[in-house]
């Protein structure tokens, strides 16, 4: 994944060791560096710095329906 995936509201792994998180806020600082907000699932929140060599560890996990009809 890149960077620029990181959206409010994405669900990541890669931030913390042990569980998901809540994309809330993104800063970019120039192209190559943002500050990420996030929610993790007890519902703290922390803020972490991010860099492009930092990609390769996240990923953005996709969200599905519960049920479809």
């Amino acid at each position: 994944m890149r960077l620029e995936d990181l959206t409010p509201g994405a669900s990541v792994r890669g931030i913390r060791p042990d569980a998901t998180v809540t994309v809330v806020n993104v800063q970019w600082h120039g192209s190559d560096a943002l500050t990420l907000v996030y929610r993790d699932p007890a519902g703290k929140v922390a803020e972490e710095i991010l860099f492009r060599h930092d990609e390769p560890r996240l990923e953005i996990v996709e969200q599905g329906r519960p049920w479809s009809f």
